[in-house]
């Protein structure tokens, strides 16, 4: 199987013998799956992402930039402010139990099944050559990226269709920590997370959907960032499986050129003090804002593009 970009944001699938699917219900050839690849860091939100697309799809391989070596990698590089930064929000997030509470909310999720050892490479950069040979080998038709470093052209090139899960609401919401900066803003209809098509423009590709996750008064950021990246995850390896079925074309949109970037280093403690200080002392309430379905369906009928054409 292979995939086709036409008319500027259209995905098709194609095969070597004419088009695969062209005509609508024509049923997938047994064995004719959309390989998917996964490069992700070792998160627990890491962890299940794996484990779903283990579950539903047809993983090919996977390439694990652990966040250590991400840290590790600044040090070497010199980048001491943005290295401190980053070792503070891992500290922090232990010190307010966080990362404990992420990794019981994942766990209780996350399928008993994965990939086999030999498909899984650990690597201390994603843009190491032996990624980028890894990657290749595996002849992906469509990798998942998340929580990696900044991607070079190499393994975009190498990934097929590559498409990013953000966790933050695009474009408004760029870089790190993008949910709790539209908590402390009480910008809480830009709490979600994004599925992009990855570009060397950081968080810039065009979108494939924006999920939204409910919003209750007892929440933090936290419980929305974890909410936002189990939506957008369920609804990536949905929207793969409905588009590996035959029978649809796969639409993205550009981005608007607005919004912020927000980095490790922008997460200073005064707005962690402020943002749970606000709650605490009763200074305001969060309110109640039910899910509301994606802005725009990226999946389209094949003959309904026939008619409109």
């Amino acid at each position: 199987m292979r995939l086709e970009r036409r008319n500027g944001n259209e995905w098709h699938r194609t095969g070597d013998a004419g088009d695969a699917g062209d005509t609508p219900g024509t049923p997938v050839a047994p064995g004719d799956r959309l390989r998917v690849a996964v490069l992700c860091s070792d998160d627990p939100h890491h962890r299940y992402l794996v484990a779903r697309v283990a579950r539903d799809l047809d993983l090919v391989g996977v390439v694990v930039e652990p966040g250590a070596e991400q840290q590790r990698r600044l040090w070497a590089r010199r980048a001491r402010t943005d290295a401190v930064a980053r070792a503070y929000q891992v500290r922090r997030q232990r010190w307010t139990g966080r990362s404990a509470y992420r990794r019981r909310y994942f766990a209780a999720l996350t399928p008993p099944v994965g990939p086999a050892p030999e498909r899984v490479l650990r690597v201390d950069w994603i843009n190491s050559p032996e990624a980028v040979d890894f990657l290749a080998g595996l002849a992906p038709d469509v990798t998942v990226v998340c929580g990696t470093t900044y991607l070079r052209r190499p393994v975009i090139e190498a990934g097929g269709l590559m498409i990013n899960i953000h966790g933050g609401y695009l474009p408004q919401y760029k870089g790190n920590h993008c949910v709790f900066f539209a908590f402390l803003r009480k910008d809480y209809h830009r709490i979600g997370a994004s599925l992009h098509l990855v570009t060397s423009r950081l968080d810039g590709g065009e979108l494939v959907e924006v999920v939204r996750p409910e919003v209750l008064p007892q929440d933090n950021d936290e419980h929305l960032y974890d909410r936002s990246v189990h939506l957008a995850i369920d609804r990536l390896t949905e929207i793969l499986t409905v588009f590996e079925a035959g029978g649809t074309v796969l639409r993205t949109v550009p981005q608007e050129d607005t919004g912020e970037t927000f980095r490790h280093r922008s997460r200073k403690p005064h707005l962690d003090l402020w943002a749970w200080l606000r709650i605490r002392l009763g200074l305001e309430r969060v309110p109640h804002i039910p899910r509301e379905q994606p802005p725009f369906d990226c999946l389209v009928p094949r003959d309904a593009m026939r008619r409109d054409s």
